[in-house]
């Protein structure tokens, strides 16, 4: 609109005097210059408003995230697990007057919420757990956990401290491995009773909390252990039964139970087991 009117007053006077418009045109540009500068004063203080407020508040912002980024960092730990067959001869004496210990099969472990479980009391156990507690192979059951919804990360220890070869766990002999892991982790391990049909040490299905009141853990914690029997084959007498991994011809050989999991106390097949602590100790340490 200012354009128009500019362009209408110069044509008017056409045959000589153009001081009018020429009067009213500075006017207009001293206007529009005046106003030009005001528009410049205000750049200039968004320009002040970048460089000090904006930056600034990006500056907290940024702070804010090396914050959070060190608050998460802080609320890891790193776990040292190690189980340790403390069997000897005399462990178990069977029926036929033999004085036995008990080892232990390479274990399977995982870390997850707490109602992430890698099995469940009163349920049929999985074909993973099922190849763990009757023949003590860990792997099938590690790669069936790790696929569950709320579990951080699950592997597998087979190798004793102290050796260069995979092999179960004999009198004396460990397996020490390192977990990461948050406030809300907890962590579950499964290892083969293995003078069993199928019977496996694991804590209940929630597993082991891994911080107390917003610390990591650190202790012995095999009290949390439970010996459980997966109800997958036929209980025969500990140390002695043919269709035991000691003695077994080949795997998955023994008489199907068709049973769900279950503690060992609540089975009633007239057997007598070792207190869990006879058998293995478990001990967590804050790396």
């Amino acid at each position: 609109m200012a354009v128009a009117a500019i362009a209408g007053c110069s044509s008017d006077d056409g045959d000589g005097d153009n001081s009018g418009g020429d009067q009213t045109t500075d006017a207009m540009e001293d206007g529009m210059d005046e106003e030009t500068d005001g528009m410049n004063e205000e750049m200039t203080g968004t320009d002040s408003m970048s460089e000090g407020g904006m930056d600034g508040e990006t500056d907290s912002m940024d702070e804010e995230t090396d914050s959070m980024t060190e608050d998460e960092m802080m609320s890891m730990a790193t776990f040292e697990v190690t189980i340790t067959n403390v069997s000897e001869a005399g462990t178990i004496t069977t029926s036929e007057g033999d004085d036995v210990a008990v080892p232990l099969s390479p274990t399977a472990y995982a870390v997850h919420t707490a109602d992430a479980t890698a099995f469940e009391s009163g349920e049929s156990a999985s074909e993973g757990l099922e190849s763990l507690a009757e023949d003590g192979s860990p792997d099938a059951f590690a790669a069936e956990v790790e696929m569950a919804d709320g579990v951080d990360h699950a592997g597998t220890v087979a190798t004793p401290d102290g050796a260069e070869e995979h092999g179960p766990l004999m009198p004396g002999d460990s397996y020490t491995f390192e977990v990461e892991a948050g406030h809300d982790h907890n962590l579950t391990l499964a290892t083969m009773f293995v003078q069993s049909n199928d019977l496996f040490y694991a804590p209940e299905p929630s597993g082991i909390s891994l911080f107390e009141d917003g610390d990591p853990l650190s202790g012995d914690v095999t009290d949390e252990l439970v010996l459980w029997d997966a109800g997958t084959e036929q209980n025969q007498e500990p140390g002695v039964g043919a269709d035991q991994a000691p003695r077994q011809d080949g795997t998955d050989t023994g008489p199907e139970e068709m049973a769900n999991v279950r503690p060992i106390e609540n089975v009633m097949d007239e057997y007598e087991y070792p207190d869990t602590s006879e058998v293995v100790e478990v001990t967590v340490t804050t790396m």
